[in-house]
């Protein structure tokens, strides 16, 4: 059984497969969005995007897929999915890959792995997360991600027979507070895995990042300075004027304009920087005002290594 001791204070207890004694506890509230159960086979990614496919093992058996949603989770995805590897892996499941959106393989990735779309399964392709186990022939995948306000997660399990897939159940999980923009860079990306970098200056249609010092790129080098074991890939974001293919050149343009700077100027090391651009593709706010495109004007710093 996964974690037999979470079972407390349920404010909600739902068994939505009732499939043997195992159990994998859900966040309060979560509701089942779609689902599919069948024999047949399911393929269970084992690496990144390699530009061509998505590399998979194909497991065969009992495949359960199941869209969930969490509604008011937004800003905890990455806690929903540390919560259900934590378990998995108490259950005695090793790990096959585990990545976020961007050294996943960004949009190629999500649509070659996910199943359910939207409204059932949202999908932020900048803020994903994702997993996929094995525990002798049975596999599990999960990826995770949100909207606007809500979390959502899709589970993939595929078992030798249907007695074994995971009883999925919800209970209240303690309460973590979201990270906030104001929060210092390295509880951000310890927490949420990634982080706006403020004070950084490009002119219309330009990746020339304008002079001077930025605190943010101190803080990132700082960070990145203290374990040389850590990762980051820049990733950068625009607004939604123009087309995409334009925007996704410029982002990934200013990404690497700031790669730069933090190479000469902050002294990073090249083998911990990456730059890539997803253009509009991940908005942090509505494009119909000036505030909310210049929100979405922006890069990120993603951690790719968390644990």
């Amino acid at each position: 059984m996964i974690l037999p001791h979470r079972l407390f204070a349920l404010a909600c207890m739902v068994a939505t497969l009732p499939f043997g004694a195992a159990a994998l506890d859900l966040p309060a509230g979560s509701r089942l969005q779609a689902e599919i159960a069948e024999n047949g086979q399911a393929e269970i990614a084992t690496s990144r995007f390699d530009g061509v496919a998505v590399p998979a093992l194909t497991a065969v058996g009992h495949v359960s897929r199941q869209a969930w949603r969490s509604p008011g989770q937004a800003g905890r995805s990455y806690q929903i999915l540390t919560s259900l590897q934590d378990q998995l892996r108490e259950d005695g499941y090793t790990f096959l890959y585990r990545c976020q959106a961007v050294s996943c393989g960004g949009f190629d990735f999500r649509f070659q792995v996910g199943h359910f779309q939207s409204p059932d399964m949202f999908v932020d392709l900048g803020d994903y997360h994702f997993l996929s186990a094995r525990k002798d022939d049975s596999f599990a995948q999960i990826l995770v991600s949100q909207s606007a306000q809500d979390a959502f997660f899709e589970l993939t399990f595929v078992t030798p027979s249907k007695e074994s897939t995971p009883l999925l159940t919800t209970t209240e999980i303690a309460p973590i507070s979201a990270p906030q923009p104001s929060d210092p860079l390295d509880i951000q990306l310890q927490t949420i895995g990634r982080v706006v970098l403020s004070g950084l200056t490009f002119a219309t249609g330009s990746a020339d990042l304008a002079e001077g010092d930025v605190p943010a790129l101190s803080e990132l080098a700082n960070f990145l300075a203290a374990d040389p074991d850590r990762r980051i890939v820049l990733v950068g974001h625009t607004d939604a004027e123009g087309s995409l293919d334009g925007n996704v050149a410029l982002s990934r343009k200013r990404a690497t304009s700031v790669m730069k700077r933090l190479i000469n100027v902050y002294g990073v090391d090249t083998g911990q920087l990456s730059a890539d651009g997803v253009g509009y593709l991940s908005p942090l706010a509505g494009n119909a005002t000036a505030e909310g495109r210049e929100l979405n004007r922006r890069v990120e710093a993603v951690l790719l290594n968390t644990d």
